[in-house]
């Protein structure tokens, strides 16, 4: 018969020498006790990127309203260009929408040096904005009243002649937009870019 307190002492000895070899220890030093080499870093993830446009009246929203679309920036530029568009979708206003707005829409212009120009197209918000060009690529268009900054967002779209456009408001009586045309590279010259600034009741 096999003596069962040398079998205990022998599955205990066991159980210690594997549990030894298995604990989450930091691997073996190196060479006069230095650190072994780092692994390899794995690749860089893509950055998703969202661009939203307004859509006017039509096939897609029959009384208009927004498309968003979302995709991975694979040139990592910032922008989300056309060929890295991977869903469109669209937020269409309805018949008898309980959102009311009153807004602001105008076509802009710029050349060379000069302040932007504008063309204004509707203008329930009864405002005016005056635009100058802060440097290279770079507007700022200040209104003659203030509005309601919670409420109020801001929508644009981007020239043929330029890859990007950045808009926001940086108070509630300015707004910026930023052309793009690279890189962080900033462009004039510019026509028709389409500006909207909406304020919700």
């Amino acid at each position: 018969m096999v003596n069962t307190q040398n079998l205990k002492i022998a599955l205990v000895l066991i159980f210690l020498a594997f549990f030894v070899g298995c604990s989450p220890e930091d691997g073996a030093d190196g060479l006069n006790g230095t650190n072994g080499a780092d692994g390899t870093d794995g690749n860089n993830g893509l950055n998703g990127l969202i661009k939203t446009l307004v859509e006017q009246p039509g096939e897609n929203c029959t009384n208009g309203g927004f498309s968003v679309q979302a995709g991975l920036d694979a040139n990592a530029n910032g922008i989300l260009d056309s060929n890295e568009i991977s869903s469109t979708e669209y937020l269409c206003n309805g018949d008898n929408s309980n959102i009311t707005y009153q807004s602001y829409v105008s076509l802009i212009s710029q050349s060379g040096t000069e302040n932007p120009s504008s063309t204004v197209l509707e203008n329930t918000l009864d405002l005016n904005i005056s635009w100058i060009r802060e440097s290279q690529g770079k507007y700022v268009g200040t209104l003659d009243k203030t509005i309601t900054f919670g409420k109020t967002v801001i929508f644009y779209t981007t020239p043929t002649t330029h890859t990007g456009v950045r808009g926001e408001l940086i108070g509630d009586n300015q707004v910026r937009i930023e052309l793009q045309n690279g890189i962080n590279a900033f462009m004039d010259n510019f026509t028709n870019l389409s500006f909207e600034l909406r304020q919700y009741e």
